[in-house]
């Protein structure tokens, strides 16, 4: 592309523009922050933080390493005073890359600002010096070199970067970077000089024999090289041949990096960053996959990892691969025999052809060699082996673990072949490494055929004897449906006697007519629905039989959305995450998250909410691949997909699949598609067709399926009538040569099978025929029910089992029976359950917090109704309004507690119901329905003590009640979570909001009449009178009823409001502070009382005691001209009684006006006074025998124990919240276990 010098950014792109006038005000925001006061500025801080959190928006960039990069990059941008296309593709490619965190935006503003400024080079360089590892130092003088072989190699380029990686500290590393990259052939980019140092790994590929890794079917002018320098892959065009990396063309000479999870195209070659990892490691000798292999009885291909007496075959994998027959074979490949002790090269488009005509594709037995792990030969000569799961921490045969371990793991073993022991030293390990189930200390003895537990079925079995060390991996390698039926309703069958199976590795499509029992299947499949009849199979273990362990390797994608909208695409991606591995690390959870963002092309969407389909704030095929993402991110081996594509656009439909189709080289997975495209259809290995009532019209690979129907409507056509043979039974009647066994275009594409499977019935005339089904639909009536399909898949079956119909289709890949085993259950530790509580409780939150209704509830509704209710409620008979002679308190409280309960009610009515899908959705993974109801209660706690501190705010404030807030928020805070565990019980009982807001009401209103407020108890309908239920038999005889008319009907009793309103005219008319002084003045009496018989007193203790006597009435009498000072001349009294200097005559002498403010007048209420003392005198009748419990009384008679009535009833509302909160647990658990 021709280079230029680059106008100003603001005259060509408003947006770089609008980035860099960003930049600037961040900047001036930051010289501002510099100038306020520490408390404003942190206060400031901490605002922006949380309306940052409330959005869903990112951190801003903070990386102190990272603006100074940026800088770097645009100095060298600047060098010929010239600006392309690619360099800028480049750089932001690296950095977007390198630091996945930060926004596309801001790094583009930050460069563009860079680009109009001129940069010191060397000063940065020294600056950067001290900031960067010699790695980081590395990858940087790579990435730099690429921009200056893009400037043509000018000599003042080269002096740059020579001058800047002097100046960084690596004057000879960037030496060796510029022989390694600057190569044009194999010799030059292979073999270094004698004595010089080589930090980048390299290879070579392409279709010449000279090429380290040899591709079938590509030109020999085609070659690549390619580098490794920890992290960073990157590619050289060294051929003629021009190659597509990342969508862009490489020519000659040209460099390009590879990024996770993206391919390279060489001709019809495609070549993954995988296989690159996989040819560096064998380049270094640190792999060891290596397959036995021999033809069983069924004609299956049997593997095994290691040489058994069957085996005839040997296949190693490395840079090339290599057949070697050890016994006498009929297998060929390449149209020869293999003979015995000849070892033959082969390509992984190869195929070995079994005697009986089946045939295995050699890339098939590679994907296979990296599921079943490697097998490493020790070597006599060598006792100490470095283990790890990073190739860089290895040498020359060192063991390379599978990927798969979260974290990074380097292990030493030191062996002793001679006693046939060794020893383990633990280097580095996130999760703890166990050896025969004993969790390994340091270092740990090793016996001959122990194994050490790496991680999730990972394990490595030490045989001394033998000198290997073999990494085993319980993983599920394959599936099998056996003869499944089920049925919903009588006489209405779902799946009928469907029986395939699927190996490691396979993309299965599941495809059929509405209603044909693709769902029904998939769930069946993922544990969620058990079968009527019929068995499914994991590794040949029987699912429902082992359910507990198998359901953790199955992923479901339902077909709906199951992801929280009010979270953004990240949080959704890593809240999954946690779920499905919490025993990662919480860095490697973020590694995964980014590199799954960018994998599914969700990068620059991860710091927008996700919201739902009618906010349009992702489009369709974004929040399929968002769902698709949520359960790829996990550790499952089997993923089964319900209609992924629905809804969406062609290319939309290509791109997913294509995303789903990336992780089919390791997985199971099953994709239900109703009517696929033909570009789709070809994506998949195999397909499953289904008919109406769970018929089994087809199984096999795309191709087979199509060449079934074109079969199958040409023998149907020969079976017509001369006249009409010429009429097609996939379309309407047309005129085709019936001798043409030609397939046409439209008999290649999948919309044929269908127009075949569903061919219309007509009349004589040619008209279709219409019939009525089940349900009042009229449909052209089928020519062939779904029963004939099902029999003729059958009748096709047994053929092809009998050898009638040749197959020439790949053969089974048989594990041996060892290889087989059941997985381990996942195990979690203590940390790993509070990063799936931690998890719970941050989804939750976040998603309340975001949730605007609930803000508008929070922020206006509870004081609203705090300043409706106070100042209706604020009268007084005596005319000035004053606390003591509020005439409507009882009422307002009751209302505050029936506020409270109602806003609680409103607040988590439609919680549960809105994470239906979700809960679902993680059935099967590590789902903690206690951590997510205790999220639950624990968030919408938080959101009710903020609206009952509003409420109280501003309803005391008004009605002038003081000192008694914490109280008052206990008992209105428990009226709040007794709302919201009924709200949450409710939630998971129907299956919509509006259904649970209407059932609001119910619960409230019985809350409202029984509650003791609405009508007195004492003047409530005597049927609902607990004596009949209690009344002795002398009580009967005599006619006499020892209830109180204060008692609280028995049906009352079941009503949590009562408690709670009870608790509180209790605690504001006997726990004020007026009240707790006089109680601690009589508790003093009662002391002296009960303790000195009379006239054993001292002198001393008869004037304490008088002291505290005469300090009763002056407490009752204590006045102050302000209210703010009574509660504090009341302090006062009460340090004096305590320190022996009360002097009740100071006390009485003070001057007196009556415009002062009483304490009585401030904390005693009349009304509820009235409440309280009313219930104390029935209470302490002389007359009765036995203290009865009435309702306002202080004290609870249980268990022949006088209780505090507060404490009972915190302890009832407690054990309320707790069975509550017990039952909303198990109806969650028994919501989502159900079939």
């Amino acid at each position: 592309m021709a280079r230029k010098q680059p106008p100003s950014p603001r005259e060509t792109d408003p947006a770089a523009s609008r980035d860099e006038q960003g930049a600037s005000r961040r900047g001036s925001r930051r010289l501002d922050e510099s100038l306020m006061p520490g408390g404003l500025r942190f206060g400031r801080r901490l605002w922006n933080r949380m309306r940052r959190r409330m959005k869903g928006e990112r951190e801003p960039l903070l990386q102190s390493n990272l603006p100074l990069l940026i800088r770097v990059f645009a100095g060298f941008t600047q060098m010929d005073g010239e600006v392309a296309e690619e360099e800028v593709d480049s750089i932001l490619g690296f950095l977007r890359y390198d630091y996945p965190e930060t926004l596309y935006g801001e790094l583009r503003g930050l460069y563009v600002q860079a680009l109009n400024e001129r940069q010191d080079l060397p000063t940065m360089a020294e600056e950067l010096a001290g900031l960067m590892t010699d790695e980081a130092k590395l990858l940087l003088g790579v990435q730099l070199y690429t921009l200056v072989s893009r400037a043509g190699f000018k000599g003042e380029s080269l002096v740059t970067f020579y001058l800047f990686m002097t100046n960084l500290g690596i004057a000879s590393e960037a030496v060796d970077i510029v022989y390694q990259l600057s190569g044009e052939h194999h010799r030059d980019v292979a073999a270094p000089i004698d004595g010089m140092h080589t930090p980048l790994e390299s290879i070579t590929m392409g279709g010449s024999d000279s090429c380290d890794v040899f591709l079938d079917g590509v030109a020999e002018t085609t070659r690549l090289a390619a580098f490794r320098l920890e992290r960073l892959i990157l590619l050289k065009n060294v051929g003629s041949d021009p190659v597509f990396a990342r969508g862009h063309r490489l020519k000659e000479g040209d460099f390009c990096r590879l990024y996770e999870a993206q391919q390279v195209v060489m001709g019809e070659t495609v070549v993954t960053t995988a296989d690159l990892e996989f040819y560096f490691n064998a380049s270094k000798d640190i792999s060891a996959n290596r397959l036995f292999l021999h033809a069983g009885r069924e004609g299956q291909l049997i593997v095994e990892k290691k040489q058994s007496r069957q085996t005839e075959i040997v296949v190693t994998f490395g840079l090339r691969v290599q057949v070697t027959a050890i016994a006498p074979t009929g297998i060929t490949l390449g149209g020869e025999i293999l003979v015995r002790g000849e070892a033959v090269q082969a390509t992984l488009r190869d195929r070995l052809i079994l005697p009986n005509a089946t045939q295995v594709l050699i890339d098939d037995l590679r994907r296979r060699s990296r599921e079943m792990g490697g097998r490493f030969e020790l070597e006599a000569d060598k006792t100490e082996y470095l283990v790890s799961n990073n190739p860089d921490r290895l040498g020359a045969g060192d063991i390379l673990l599978s990927p798969g371990a979260p974290g990074e793991i380097l292990l030493r073993i030191s062996c002793d072949y001679s006693a046939r022991t060794g020893e383990l030293e633990i280097l580095e390990s996130p999760l703890p490494i166990s050896v025969e189930g004993v969790p390994a200390k340091q270092t740990t003895k090793l016996y001959d055929g122990d194994a050490i537990t790496l991680g999730e079925g990972q394990f490595l079995r030490c045989q001394f004897s033998d000198r290997i060390i073999e990494e085993e991996r319980n993983i599920i390698s394959d599936l099998e449906m056996r003869e499944i039926t089920h049925g919903f309703r009588k006489n209405e069958t779902a799946l009928d006697a469907v029986s395939f199976a699927a190996r490691r590795g396979e993309m299965i499509c599941v495809m059929g007519p509405s209603g044909c029992g693709k769902s029904t299947l998939l769930r069946i499949l993922a544990g969620h629905l058990r079968p009527q009849e019929g068995r499914v199979l994991l590794n040949g273990i029987d699912l429902f039989d082992e359910e507990e362990t198998l359901r953790h390797y199955i992923s479901f994608m339902p077909q709906d959305d199951a992801f929280d909208p009010l979270l953004t695409v990240e949080e959704n991606v890593a809240c999954a995450a946690a779920f499905r591995a919490p025993h990662h690390s919480s860095s490697e959870r973020r590694r995964r998250v980014d590199a799954k963002l960018a994998e599914l092309g969700l990068r620059e969407r991860r710091s927008r909410l996700a919201g739902s389909a009618e906010s349009k704030s992702l489009s369709g095929g974004e929040r399929k691949r968002l769902n698709i993402g949520m359960d790829v991110i996990g550790i499952s081996d089997v993923y089964l997909f319900d209609e992924p594509t629905s809804g969406l656009s062609s290319k939309d439909s290509e791109y997913v699949l294509d995303i789903i189709r990336g992780m089919a080289h390791n997985k199971i997975i099953l994709v239900s598609i109703h009517q696929p495209s033909a570009r789709l259809f070809y994506r998949f290995h195999k397909a499953l067709l289904l008919d109406h009532g769970g018929k089994m019209a087809f199984f096999g690979t795309p191709r087979q399926m199509l060449t079934y129907f074109q079969r199958a409507e040409a023998e149907e056509r020969a079976r017509l009538p001369v006249g009409v043979r010429g009429q097609s039974l996939s379309t309407d009647p047309l005129s085709i040569d019936p001798s043409n066994s030609v397939p046409n275009a439209q008999q290649n594409q999948p919309d044929f099978i269908f127009d075949v499977l569903e061919t219309p019935l007509r009349d004589p005339d040619g008209e279709v025929i219409y019939e009525e089904d089940n349900r009042g639909r009229v449909k052209p009536a089928r020519r062939f029910p779904p029963s004939f399909w099902g029999d003729r898949f059958q009748s096709f079956r047994i053929l092809k089992d009998v050898g009638e119909i040749p197959d020439p289709i790949d053969a089974s890949l048989v594990s041996s029976r060892a290889e087989r085993a059941l997985p381990v259950k996942p195990k979690l530790r203590v940390r790993d359950e509070f990063v799936l509580f931690a998890t719970h409780l941050k989804r939750s939150f976040l998603s309340k917090l975001r949730n605007r209704g609930n803000l508008v509830t929070t922020l206006l509704e509870a004081p609203a109704l705090a300043l409706l209710v106070a100042t209706t409620m604020r009268y007084s008979e005596e005319g000035d309004y004053t606390f003591g002679s509020a005439f409507h308190l009882p009422t307002y409280l009751f209302l505050s507690l029936v506020v409270a309960m109602f806003l609680g009610l409103t607040n988590s009515a439609d919680e549960i119901i809105r994470d239906r899908g979700i809960l679902r959705r993680e059935r099967n993974h590590f789902a903690r329905h206690l951590y997510y109801v205790s999220g639950k209660y624990l968030s919408l706690g938080v959101f009710s003590v903020v609206q009952c501190l509003i409420y109280l705010w501003i309803g005391n404030a008004v009605l002038e009640i003081r000192d008694m807030l914490g109280w008052q928020l206990i008992w209105m805070l428990s009226a709040n979570l007794i709302g919201v565990m009924i709200g949450l019980f409710v939630s998971s009982l129907v299956k919509d909001a509006k259904t649970a807001l209407n059932i609001v009401p119910v619960v409230l209103v019985p809350q409202i009449i029984l509650g003791g407020a609405l009508i007195k108890y004492e003047e409530m309908n005597r049927s609902f009178s607990n004596a009949p239920f209690f009344r002795t038999a002398e009580s009967v005889a005599n006619d006499e009823d020892p209830s109180s008319r204060l008692e609280v009907p028995l049906i009352c009793e079941f009503m949590p409001l009562r408690w709670v309103y009870e608790g509180m005219i209790v605690s504001m008319a006997d726990h004020n502070p007026l009240s707790a002084a006089i109680h601690e003045v009589d508790a003093k009496d009662a002391y002296y009382k009960e303790t000195y018989p009379k006239g054993t007193l001292t002198r001393d203790q008869l004037d304490d005691w008088r002291r505290w006597k005469s300090s009763r009435p002056i407490l009752m009498g204590l006045a102050a001209q302000e209210p703010d000072e009574v509660r504090d001349r009341i302090e006062d009294v009460l340090v004096d009684l305590r320190n022996g200097t009360f002097d009740d005559l100071a006390y009485l002498d003070e001057e007196f006006d009556e415009s002062w403010t009483e304490a009585s007048d401030l904390y005693w209420n009349e009304k509820t006074r009235l409440l309280f003392t009313n219930a104390e005198v029935e209470r302490l009748d002389i007359y009765r025998e036995k203290m009865p419990n009435v309702f306002f009384g202080s004290k609870k008679l249980y268990l022949g124990q006088k209780w505090d009535t507060r404490w009972v009833n915190l302890l009832v509302v407690g054990v309320s919240l707790l069975g509550g909160f017990l039952f909303s647990v198990a109806r969650v658990r028994y919501m989502v276990n159900r079939n």
